[in-house]
């Protein structure tokens, strides 16, 4: 929350943050990962959004946390971003390989006269490839 409160201060972006009960429940790590794309999202909106507004919503889903920014600034190619140099989109890559590497899943639309929203979904338990079990003696 403080973190929201100087960025708004800071920057005169108005930020609705919405947070629902159960999110309390992911783990320290997850929940700094949460914090870290928020954190990321809010400053690309400050840098580069023009924007005068921001939602941060983050709920509970039956098994996994769902964190939505979504801004009313000026939008760009998320697909152009994400092939620019190195320099230009170390934020997005950063912030799903994040994601990614506790098993959630990452998203960026953006469109013109729509803003753009950030979008990361991570489950309570990390998902791994390897769950299932194989036996060796064939059955």
């Amino acid at each position: 929350h403080s973190f929201v409160k100087a960025f708004s201060k800071r920057t005169r972006i108005g930020v609705r943050l919405r947070i629902f009960a159960g999110v309390e429940h992911l783990d320290a790590e997850k929940r700094t990962v949460l914090y870290r794309v928020a954190q990321e999202s809010l400053t690309n909106v400050a840098r580069h959004a023009r924007a005068s507004h921001v939602e941060v919503c983050i709920e509970k889903l039956s098994n996994a946390v769902h964190m939505q920014v979504k801004d009313n600034g000026r939008s760009f190619s998320v697909e152009r971003m994400l092939h620019a140099n190195k320099n230009n989109r170390l934020g997005l890559l950063g912030m799903r390989e994040r994601v990614e590497m506790v098993g959630g899943r990452f998203g960026v639309e953006s469109a013109p006269g729509q803003g753009t929203v950030v979008e990361v979904q991570i489950p309570f338990r990390k998902r791994h490839s390897a769950d299932r079990t194989t036996r060796s003696d064939g059955a």
